[in-house]
């Protein structure tokens, strides 16, 4: 059984599971945002800046960052703990947590300033 396949499987299912899936077929788009077999997710519980339209000039190297940090953490996990959860963002992604050697990614980010706990609703600037 092929990644998508099995991921596939887990976003029908009503009740959120676990995947393994190995870091080489996860690509991080950017730090809150990862493709796997060309299945977009949005990972939930946390913010990262942005990257493709920043408010402002700081923004951006924030994400750029954040983004190099999540696909660090990705590619030297090996293998990756991929919990696919019900619904979809408002840009139709997947909502997913990744889990590297057993914390999630964002808790990581989170810790190292990278990213800011978020839960839905508006989100807080990023700009100074």
């Amino acid at each position: 059984m092929t990644v998508l396949s099995t991921l596939l499987i887990i976003l029908t299912a009503s009740v959120s599971q676990a995947a393994p899936v190995s870091s080489g077929d996860i690509y991080m788009i950017d730090g809150d945002t990862a493709d796997i077999g060309g299945q977009r997710f949005r990972l939930v519980g946390y913010d990262t800046p942005e990257t493709s339209k920043p408010r402002c000039g700081h923004e951006k190297p924030l994400g750029t960052e954040a983004t190099k940090r999540a696909r660090q953490l990705v590619d030297n996990a090996g293998r990756v703990e991929v919990v696919v959860l019900p619904g979809r963002d408002k840009y139709g992604r997947g909502l997913a947590r990744f889990y590297v050697a057993g914390v999630d990614l964002g808790e990581i980010l989170i810790s190292e300033g990278l990213a800011r706990s978020y839960n839905g609703g508006r989100r807080s600037s990023w700009c100074k």
